[in-house]
């Protein structure tokens, strides 16, 4: 019988942390499409199966398979055992040797598993070839991926016992070191891929925006039916530290490790707008690439299209209820604490750390930590919350951009953004006073958020008017502008953020008295108290040289890991003991 090589990708839909993450689009196909003609490219492989499970939620990976011309192979075992799933799939194909790829991995290197695949046949049936060693400080940008010959692999099934051992492929060879290959095979693969390291696995959000980018810039450039290159990926790596940054603080979950179940509540709606929502979007993804965390975002509220959930776990209710709030750590952004909130807060878990954010009435007694994404705080709160009070410019939880926009033309742009419904009803008299105002050369992009009134033409008011109805990527698009004016709220943290000069003011007195005083000290040029006043400090501005203060600017960069941070400090103790009494 001919010498068979199959490749066998393990890919479930219930990622904790990313769910359907093998289906997402990267230039309009999955992402298990394009690994699996990374897979097909390499001539020494026979068949591409998929390895799954027959639960409900998996189907749509069945179908996909069928029409990829892949294998589907459904097992109907325990989800969480890998290794009896994939051991399943590789005896039913009645291979001698396959190659194992995990469901993430969109950037496999054809040629590095040739080689391995070939030096895995001088190794023979018990043998294992690997790549080269390398120094203890360097390691393979490869993720995803091993060859294992028949006589090795069962050895390594019968050592499998332990749950981690059973949940992840090659754990008792690669990290318990249970079992030893008779022959053992190295093969050196191109410098390059040791040149630089940086994370490939799609496990959270970031991850996927970080892939999407080097999926369109490679097509951008290459034909269609092109492979996008690791060399090409490496060499920008090493000299593009933006593109490094959009992933590069992912924590990489361990063998062994449970992640911790956090649960956010917030609210949303035409009246309070999106700041809720934006900042559980930013706290879910945080927790998420800082912890490992598995995080699920549970929205009270009528449903609107917010297009940072798309990559979240989230719900929408009406009411919230006991069963959501079954979590190590329950996080709360709601407007008030009310009197149904409050009963589903205490009647939570002993074990759950409660967090709070962006409120310091009298609830301390139902919370752990009080989270204010504000630079004041009154001193009673402060004296009464003490050591479980943390708030400043670093603790603003902000959507982060990581592209600098540039620009050719010579035409002024500024941007204005009025919340999420435009509660203040601005579009009804704002764009009028602008063109009245400001030059003519300069363009105005308004921002109409999920809950705006829509009906409304601003372009008949003038041409230089814009609409942009709700944006997908808002914090992304800032840095291409000259300046903003901006309703009081998160937004205008997201300009300074950016870098972006903005003028704002109050009109829903969202800010204490005390809190404006203080703002207006530390940015007078942007602190404005009215519409007439910030339309007239904007014309100022764009004709002017305003920059956001370095030291402010600097600290809001750090709000969402020192967020994480806080966060692990108050449950990991708590974990700790649970583990332990679970032992």
């Amino acid at each position: 019988m001919a010498d068979k090589t199959v490749a066998i990708i393990g890919a479930r839909l219930g990622s904790s942390r990313l769910p359907g993450k093998q289906l997402l689009p990267l230039l309009g196909k999955p992402l298990l499409t394009h690994t699996v003609n990374r897979l097909r490219s390499i001539g020494a492989i026979d068949e591409v199966i998929l390895a799954t499970t027959d639960s409900e939620q998996n189907l749509r990976l069945v179908d996909w398979a069928k029409s990829e011309n892949v294998v589907p192979f459904a097992w109907n075992g325990d989800e969480n055992d890998l290794m009896g799933r994939v051991d399943a799939a590789f005896q039913d194909s009645g291979a001698d040797r396959f190659v194992y790829v995990c469901g993430d991995c969109a950037l496999i290197h054809p040629s590095t598993i040739e080689k391995l695949i070939r030096a895995s046949i001088d190794a023979g049936e018990d043998g294992f070839a690997g790549l080269a060693p390398l120094p203890q400080s360097q390691s393979y940008i490869h993720e995803g991926f091993d060859v294992y010959n028949k006589g090795f692999w069962s050895r390594m099934m019968r050592a499998a016992a332990l749950p981690f051992e059973r949940e992840h492929v090659g754990a008792v060879y690669h990290h318990q070191k249970k079992v030893k290959p008779t022959a053992l095979v190295h093969v050196e693969d191109d410098p390059i891929f040791s040149s630089v390291q940086h994370r490939l696995s799609v496990d959270t959000r970031r991850d996927y925006l970080f892939m999407r980018k080097l999926y369109e810039d490679w097509y951008a450039d290459n034909p269609a039916d092109s492979l996008v290159d690791l060399r090409w990926v490496a060499k920008r790596l090493s000299r593009e530290p933006e593109l490094v940054a959009i992933n590069a603080h992912v924590h990489q979950k361990r063998a062994d490790e449970v992640p911790p179940k956090a649960i956010i509540l917030c609210e949303a709606s035409p009246e309070m707008g999106l700041g809720h929502l934006s900042r559980a979007c930013v706290m879910a993804a945080a927790l998420q690439d800082n912890m490992g965390a598995a995080v699920k975002i549970i929205i009270r509220g009528r449903p609107v299209y917010f297009s940072e959930l798309d990559l979240l776990p989230h719900e929408w209710v009406d009411e919230f209820s006991h069963a959501h709030v079954l979590s190590d750590v329950l996080i709360v952004d709601l407007k008030d604490v009310d009197t149904h909130s409050r009963s589903i807060i205490e009647r939570s878990s002993p074990d759950t750390k409660k967090i709070v954010i962006d409120t310091v009435r009298d609830h301390g007694d139902l919370f752990d930590m009080t989270w204010m994404p504000s630079a004041y705080v009154d001193p009673v709160s402060k004296k009464r919350l003490g050591a479980k009070l943390n708030y400043g410019f670093d603790c603003y939880l902000l959507r982060d951009t990581h592209f600098a926009v540039t620009r050719k033309e010579t035409v002024r742009r500024i941007i204005v953004l009025t919340g999420g419904s435009d509660a203040a009803k601005l579009a009804y008299t704002m764009p009028l006073q602008l063109c009245q105002t400001l030059p003519d050369n300069v363009q105005i992009d308004w921002v109409q958020g999920p809950y705006s009134d829509t009906s409304l033409d601003l372009t008949s008011v003038d041409n230089r008017f814009n609409i942009l109805r709700n944006p997908d990527d808002l914090p992304g698009i800032l840095r291409g502008y000259d300046a903003a004016l901006c309703v009081y709220g998160v937004s205008f943290y997201e300009c300074l953020k950016a870098g972006l000069p903005v003028v704002a003011f109050d009109p829903l007195d969202a800010a204490l008295p005390a809190e404006w005083g203080m703002l207006a000290r530390v940015l007078p040029d942007f602190m404005c108290i009215d519409a007439d006043h910030a339309i007239e400090q904007l014309q100022r501005v764009l004709g002017g040289s305003y920059g956001v203060p370095s030291d402010i600017h600097s600290a809001l960069q750090n709000g969402t890991v020192n967020f994480a941070q806080a966060v692990f400090s108050l449950i990991y103790p708590a974990m700790q003991r649970v583990a332990h009494d679970r032992a």
